[in-house]
């Protein structure tokens, strides 16, 4: 064994990144995910460490001492749809989930935990998934979806490149996915087939034909039918056991029994090392993935009390002939055990060909079940009924031979879940100039999205930009986090709620007269009838610009409202929102039409109808008269925060080749341009066929439909929660867009191919 405590001296990048001098990872945590990303440094050059407080798996049996990835069932599947987020409105395959966590498992919910003694970081944990957006929701299903398949392309080249990580490991290639319901088949068949996963979807009875030994199943309407998908299973024990042997034999260590409990920083928060029982431990990085039950040691971070656990369960059956080939993911909504994975495996004691079961959602927290839990003992029940139903045969032997158990105890392992369904990935710098990075909490995907997860740190360590690094970032999910004497915080408190939801919300929108803020006023016109609207007119700006001498200023935007006009932007964009807004729609004529919002004539309709919400969209910069007046004001910005401020910011993204940060970003209005908290941010898929505009108005789109939902929710007495924005990035002027960028921006997009290549990377 490895001594943990070994002093580590800092080295920084070349331009090169030559490693003939190691830099040197310490991997906090030894589960499937940094296992893998340990592989990956080492494969790179890195010198890794990995140090876990459990026993080295490979010689302890106790699996209550383990993590999830050695102490729970000994398999793994990946799919391209694993670590679904269980929150998206109006799904077919996961309907009804809005209190799911506040209603035990034998209630129908997914709770082994009581609701009563839920914590106060508990109920905050519970009341973030229930008040995930819709929109949101739908957001993060297809950026995990995009991240397990980028995850598939890598474990290919896992496969293709290291070959001996998968010997000896039952590694069975596709999936074969079973629905109870005809409506999730459907919808589960449209999802594959959209992510070009399908590998077929034969009808109900010639499924049955290839499959006949769930015929039963389905004459007792236990089965409506299946498809395969692409996706495999490998036995994770030996699995794992391969990468601790390649990790060695490339270098690296192996610590055990060694618990690392805080991180050391500097009073500007840079990493100086980290806390174990047996003393300080020195590196260049620092990755740390912890799990449930590592949570103490995120204290402080963005990341804490994100992770919380919910644990899954597990059982074995004896795989009869004629023996199943492809490994199983049975869905069965409203059950007990919605979702059963049936992994081909092997028995680790005895190498008899079975079949290992894993499901069950048991929500816990920041806790651990009571062994006699009445809770997951109905899981454990529930997932023999499965074995049961599905395949009596073998049930029936393992349930004589005493054997339905592995290792003739009954398993679960605690999967730490966060309340969007995103990982995590967060970077705090270290004072040697290197990086602690943070991942964990993805769900039920931890195993399938292990390779990305590895790619984005080895970016992270060499300056690279990886998508997960946005994605993933615990900020994204807004969640909020708990202190020591249970009051609901951040590590910036910036939580802002209505004194009196009771009454209807006073609403005032400052726009421009472009017809992206005539759909803007017709979705306030339908949710917020009386609300006040102040239009400051985009000729009104130019004359504005032309009376404050501000010539080149005004120049620009002439030039740039006759280029969209040359280009057919300008037809393009009223389309688009034309598109959107019923032709017969009256709409409310603004109470004010004005060349600026500085003026007086604004300050008096303002001071008199006393706004608490005042949205901001198309409007030249707000002066501190306005800004006192307006209540809470959030500003919808087409740019990414904080790096792209000012105007033009698709643009200038798009130029410097930045297309993950294609978005647009709600933000608090200050008296610092594009300055303010951060309430929330939108991105659209990235098409081939897309240019500049159509990006911009589906940016605009997804801006605007977002901060309605924020509004509605403001209105109903639900906190708007804010992230403070740090003070970076570039603030762009009309000028600053010049005919020379124009040309380089088309031949790298008609030429270059960006967009095609951005495609490519989203999967």
């Amino acid at each position: 064994m490895a001594s943990a405590q070994t002093m580590v001296t800092s080295h920084q990048h070349g331009a090169d990144h030559d490693h003939s001098a190691k830099e040197t990872v310490l991997l906090v945590g030894a589960g499937i995910v940094n296992l893998i990303t340990a592989e990956y440094l080492a494969t790179r050059g890195f010198h890794v460490r990995l140090v876990d407080q459990a026993p080295d798996p490979r010689y302890c049996k106790d699996w209550t001492r383990m993590g999830i990835t050695n102490g729970g069932g000994n398999a793994r599947m990946f799919t391209n749809t694993e670590a679904d987020n269980y929150n998206e409105k109006g799904s077919k395959i996961y309907q009804d989930m809005q209190s799911i966590f506040r209603k035990t498992t034998r209630q129908g919910g997914w709770s082994v935990k009581q609701p009563a003694d839920f914590t106060a970081a508990e109920l905050a944990w519970v009341k973030e998934f229930e008040e995930v957006p819709p929109s949101l929701a739908q957001t993060v299903r297809e950026d995990i979806h995009a991240i397990n398949q980028e995850a598939g392309k890598l474990w290919a080249e896992l496969m293709y490149n290291t070959p001996q990580l998968f010997e000896g490991v039952e590694y069975r290639k596709d999936i074969v996915r079973m629905y109870v319901e005809q409506v999730a088949l459907n919808a589960a068949v449209q999802l594959h087939r959209r992510l070009n996963a399908l590998v077929q979807s034969p009808p109900t009875e010639n499924f049955l034909e290839t499959h006949p030994s769930f015929r039963a199943a389905a004459e007792s309407d236990h089965l409506a039918g299946g498809l395969t998908v692409e996706g495999f299973t490998v036995n994770i024990h030996p699995f794992a056991a391969n990468l601790m042997k390649r990790i060695t034999n490339l270098g690296g260590e192996l610590v055990w029994g060694c618990r690392v409990t805080t991180i050391q920083r500097t009073s500007d928060g840079q990493v100086t090392s980290l806390q174990s029982d047996e003393g300080e431990l020195h590196a260049d990085h620092y990755v740390i993935s912890p799990g449930v039950n590592g949570n103490a040691l995120l204290k402080g971070t963005e990341s804490e009390n994100m992770m919380q656990g919910v644990l899954g369960v597990w059982l074995q059956i004896p795989n009869l002939h004629p023996r199943t080939q492809l490994s199983i993911k049975i869905h069965r909504r409203g059950h007990l055990v919605e979702d059963i994975n049936i992994t081909v495996a092997k028995d680790v004691d005895t190498g008899e060909d079975i079949l290992m079961f894993g499901g069950g959602y048991g929500y816990i927290g920041l806790d651990r079940p009571a062994p006699d839990s009445p809770e997951l003992a109905a899981l454990f029940d529930e997932l023999e009924e499965v074995a049961r139903i599905y395949f009596p045969k073998a049930h029936t032997v393992a349930k004589e031979r005493g054997t339905l158990w592995p290792g003739g105890q009954r398993k679960y392992c605690i999967r730490p879940f966060t309340p969007t369904g995103l990982g995590l990935f967060e970077k705090i710098p270290a004072a040697s100039g290197g990086q602690l990075i943070i991942t964990g909490g993805n769900n039920t995907g931890g195993f399938a999205q292990a390779p990305a997860i590895a790619r984005a740190v080895h970016r992270a360590l060499i300056g690279e930009h990886d998508p997960m690094h946005d994605l993933f970032h615990p900020a994204r999910g807004k969640i909020a986090t708990t202190s020591e004497t249970g009051t609901s915080q951040r590590a910036d408190p910036l939580s802002v709620t209505r004194a009196d939801p009771q009454q209807p919300l006073r609403l005032l929108l400052l726009c421009s007269d472009g017809p992206q803020h005539s759909y803007l006023r017709y979705r306030l016109d339908k949710i917020f009838p009386g609300y006040h609207c102040i239009q400051e007119t985009h000729e009104g700006q130019v004359r504005q610009l032309i009376q404050k001498r501000r010539m080149v200023d005004a120049y620009y935007m002439k030039y740039h409202t006759l280029r969209r006009q040359v280009t057919g932007h300008n037809k393009q964009r009223r389309a688009y929102f034309d598109r959107l807004t019923p032709k017969d729609h009256e709409f409310t004529e603004p109470d004010l039409v004005v060349d600026t919002l500085n003026c007086r004539k604004v300050w008096d309709a303002v001071e008199k109808w006393q706004p608490e919400l005042t949205i901001v969209s198309g409007t030249k910069y707000i002066g501190k008269k306005l800004t006192e007046r307006a209540g809470l004001m959030i500003n919808l910005h087409i740019g990414h925060l904080p790096e792209y401020k000012g105007n033009h910011c698709i643009f200038f993204a798009l130029y410097d080749g930045a297309v993950d940060k294609v978005a647009a970003t709600l933000h608090q209005l200050t008296l610092t341009l594009d300055g303010g908290n951060m309430l929330d941010t939108v991105s659209p898929t990235i098409l081939p066929s897309d240019n500049e505009e159509s990006l911009y108005a589906r940016c605009v789109h997804m801006a605007m439909d977002r901060v309605v939902e924020h509004a509605e929710s403001f209105a109903e007495g639900k906190p708007l929660k804010f992230v403070k924005q740090e003070n970076i990035g570039t603030v762009y002027r009309h000028r600053d867009r010049t005919p020379g960028k124009e040309l380089y921006l088309w031949w790298k997009m008609r030429v270059g191919g960006t967009l095609t290549r951005a495609k490519q990377l989203q999967g």
